[in-house]
């Protein structure tokens, strides 16, 4: 019976694995440019005030700026910054797709006692992979660094980067899963991919569970 209890325990704790969002990303800079953004450079961040949950929008600009002071950036006033960053973020309707999942098929085996004699049978976990029809979000993030002094002095948005970031999943609260999108991206922010990356972040990061309080 000791086998079968370890059978058991390990596929209870592989169900008990923290959550992962896998989110696409890709950074793009001016062609040419090495390092376009200055390291420890102050950077206002611009929320739309025309937002539909102006609130929201707030959230978002404040959770960016913590990411950011934490890589070493300086979150300055808009008329002191060397940079000014953009964001743009939605979601899409719910979609229907049909996902494999495991389902449960208990069998049952003969547990045998003293001198080999059938007692009773035992009904052991059995799993097979069958479809699942479930409702999924596409969500995105758009993040433009543009130069300050330009903007300041002519009105001009020139461009120094660009980030995208991309994920698909069945959760609907967008409060929520923006938190690993701007974990993603901002992971990637001043560089240029060269093209897009699977970037897995996972519930547990410390950065997340900061930005969710």
């Amino acid at each position: 019976m000791n086998g079968l209890l370890l059978i058991i325990l390990g596929l209870f704790l592989s169900g008990c694995a923290p959550l992962t969002y896998q989110v696409q990303v890709n950074g793009y800079t001016q062609p040419g440019a090495a390092a376009p953004l200055a390291p420890a450079a102050a950077i206002f961040v611009i929320d739309n005030r025309d937002a539909r949950n102006p609130l929201l929008e707030k959230e978002i600009a404040t959770k960016i700026s913590t990411l950011l002071e934490k890589q070493g950036y300086r979150i300055a006033t808009f008329d002191r910054a060397d940079y000014y960053l953009l964001f743009y973020y939605g979601q899409g309707p719910g979609r229907a797709v049909s996902i494999p999942v495991p389902l449960y098929d208990p069998l049952c085996y003969p547990y045998y006692g003293r001198f080999w004699q059938p007692y009773w049978f035992v009904a052991v976990p059995g799993f097979y992979y069958g479809p699942d029809v479930q409702t999924v979000y596409d969500r995105w993030l758009l993040i433009n660094v543009v130069e300050g002094k330009r903007y300041r002095e002519k009105g001009e948005f020139h461009p120094l980067w660009v980030g995208e970031a991309r994920s698909t999943g069945t959760s609907a609260d967008l409060r929520t899963t923006i938190n690993y999108l701007l974990v993603a991206v901002l992971g990637e922010f001043g560089k240029d991919t060269g093209k897009a990356r699977l970037v897995e972040v996972e519930e547990e990061d410390l950065r997340v569970k900061e930005l969710a309080r």
